[in-house]
């Protein structure tokens, strides 16, 4: 995940003269900023799904409860898939 990215939503999100700012002039706070340019173009779309892309969060990631965290996606029966090279243990 960029954290660069994440810290700089969570700041405005959690900034609501920040936020003013942004809605303002947004170009200017993401110049401002240090995010990458792949990472302002993402902010700039204003679209969810670029959003996650730039933050490197998979669609199956975005769908997990708050606080739930896994590397891999579920598999049918809801358990993570073992790692590569690894044998799963099924019971």
């Amino acid at each position: 995940m960029s954290s660069n990215l994440s810290n700089f939503l969570v700041d405005l999100a959690s900034d609501p003269a920040r936020m003013d700012a942004f809605l303002a002039d947004p170009v200017r706070i993401l110049n401002d900023s240090s995010l990458t340019d792949d990472e302002k173009s993402a902010v700039l779309t204003r679209d969810g799904d670029r959003i996650r892309g730039a933050l490197h969060i998979t669609p199956w990631q975005a769908a997990l409860p708050q606080g739930v965290t896994a590397k891999r996606p579920p598999t049918a029966k809801g358990k993570p898939k073992p790692p590569p090279g690894k044998p799963g243990k099924n019971k």
